[in-house]
């Protein structure tokens, strides 16, 4: 269809549906989120893309947004999710019944937090147990390393909607394959237990370590979270403390980009801690990160201090032009910006809900970043403050402080819109039973011959990478959770065991 007008194609969205599922699923302690069936899609659609797009020559800017979800998430506990490609103006929203005493929903509301359970189900590991079509995550890597390299993508774009979970190292193979890769944007949802959050940092620690040496020229980094989600697991704290590995791996990952946001996913302490005696960053523009401090109850002077040591790492930024530092929840919103406007004019800029001033000696410090990288610049100090402003999510906070760059509008919108039904209700004229699909979202009916294809594929996949251990004491210290997973895919577990030799 685009032989001859390829060079036209701008953005291509991978939309992976998962299967439908019902109320003996949807939040019960089935653990199994992610079925076989998904994971040959998955597997299978990541091999044709890859394949199908190593023919297409480096031609311009070519955005590749992934996204992964089952129709069934709106249909249960979550009616207010919607989904959709980042180009539509407005998401599109399948709705469920306005009344669903089973799942919470009393006349168009919820009346109580989703289950855990249910959590769990709609923020299950993609390519994770207990189907994974791998050993390990070295088998994993060697199979992405089949995939032949993608020169034409420029961007990929992984937005909040995936509330499926990518691995990092999963990430960081993917990415391996797009050589002329410029910006990625990613939008990850914070982890819900506290061991889960230490893996998954682990795993960021890698992805980002990886960018360093890549010729990125931006990237956006926004780590979702919702407060009514955290309150429903037992070891999970209302907001996650950013862990100051990641922090030093994005700062190094940031020396030779133009543009960095990193909302959530770090604290800017981390991130002028990590700096190096001789690091400078040449190319950056415009850096936007989160701070704990401006929560509106931290000592003031604490955050005029945080504030001038970003001064003094903005002076190792000769062309910056625009830097934020802010953090946004429900009842609170702050920023702090430095913006070079024109070649004459830097504003510093105090926006929030909450008392603050802005020390002299920080004022001070400012004037000499905007002294060191423009000529005859005159300056000016703007203060705003609206303590009346009703700050339901971080999203209103987004919008109030006027932040432009943090994540993507589609994204925004969806936070909001789910916020919003959720206190005022699911829309009077929405009926009793889902919307009919657009086009676009059409469920594609696949052929028999295509899943002929897929299944081949897979079932060599996972006879491939689904390796047995060789050793006798090493399939016995897998345990109980290995044992099944090699039930599942059809080997004779006992028998393993039984042929297995002990290590001589």
């Amino acid at each position: 269809m685009t032989r001859r007008n390829r060079t036209l194609v701008k953005y291509i969205w991978l939309s992976l549906e998962l299967d439908e599922y019902d109320c003996s699923k949807c939040g019960g302690h089935d653990l199994r989120h992610i079925s076989k069936t998904d994971n040959c899609v998955i597997i299978t659609a990541m091999h044709d893309l890859f394949l199908t797009l190593s023919t297409w020559g480096p031609q311009g800017d070519l955005k590749l947004d992934i996204s992964i979800h089952s129709p069934s998430d709106s249909q249960h506990w979550f009616k207010y999710l919607t989904f959709g490609p980042d180009t539509l103006p407005h998401s599109q929203a399948t709705l469920g019944q306005r009344d669903d005493p089973e799942h919470a929903w009393i006349a168009g509301k919820p009346s109580s937090a989703p289950t855990d359970a249910a959590l769990r189900h709609v923020f299950a590991e993609v390519l994770g147990e207990p189907y994974n079509a791998f050993y390990d995550i070295e088998q994993e890597s060697k199979w992405w390393q089949t995939l032949p390299e993608v020169p034409a993508i420029t961007s990929v774009l992984l937005r909040l909607q995936n509330r499926r979970r990518w691995r990092p190292n999963t990430l960081t193979q993917m990415l391996s394959r797009l050589p002329r890769l410029e910006e990625f944007h990613y939008e990850p949802w914070r982890a819900w237990s506290t061991n889960d959050q230490t893996v998954t940092d682990q795993g960021y620690c890698s992805l980002f370590d990886s960018l360093a040496p890549r010729k990125l020229r931006r990237l956006i980094l926004f780590e979702n979270f919702d407060e009514q989600y955290s309150s429903c697991f037992a070891r999970c704290d209302n907001m996650r403390v950013p862990d100051h590995l990641v922090g030093q791996a994005i700062t190094k990952a940031s020396l030779e980009l133009e543009h960095l946001s990193a909302s959530f996913i770090i604290d800017v302490e981390h991130f002028l801690c990590a700096v190096k005696s001789g690091w400078n960053w040449p190319h950056l523009t415009s850096l936007t990160l989160t701070s704990q401090l401006l929560s509106g109850q931290q000592l003031p002077i604490r955050i005029n201090d945080m504030l001038e040591a970003a001064a003094s790492t903005a002076l190792k930024m000769p062309k910056l032009k625009t830097m934020e530092i802010w953090n946004g929840k429900v009842g609170s919103a702050a920023l702090f910006r430095y913006q070079l406007k024109g070649n004459d004019c830097a504003v510093l800029t105090w926006k929030a809900t909450w008392k603050f001033t802005l020390q002299p000696r920080l004022i001070k410090a400012w004037e000499a970043v905007a002294q060191a990288n423009t000529n005859g610049t005159y300056f000016v100090v703007r203060e705003f403050l609206d303590e009346k402003i009703t700050i339901n999510s971080h999203a209103d906070a987004i919008n109030f402080l006027e932040l432009s760059e943090v994540l993507r509008p589609t994204s925004l919108q969806q936070i909001l819109a789910a916020h919003e039904m959720r206190l005022e209700g699911m829309p009077q004229g929405l009926g009793l039973a889902r919307t009919q699909p657009t086009a676009i979202h059409k469920k594609p009916s696949f052929s028999g011959r295509y899943w002929s294809k897929a299944v081949r594929y897979y079932t060599k996949i996972v006879e491939r990478y689904l390796q047995i251990p060789r050793s006798h004491d090493e399939v016995i210290h897998m345990g109980p959770q290995y044992m099944a997973r090699l039930r599942e895919a059809g080997y004779d577990a006992d028998l393993i065991i039984a042929d297995s030799t002990p290590i001589r």
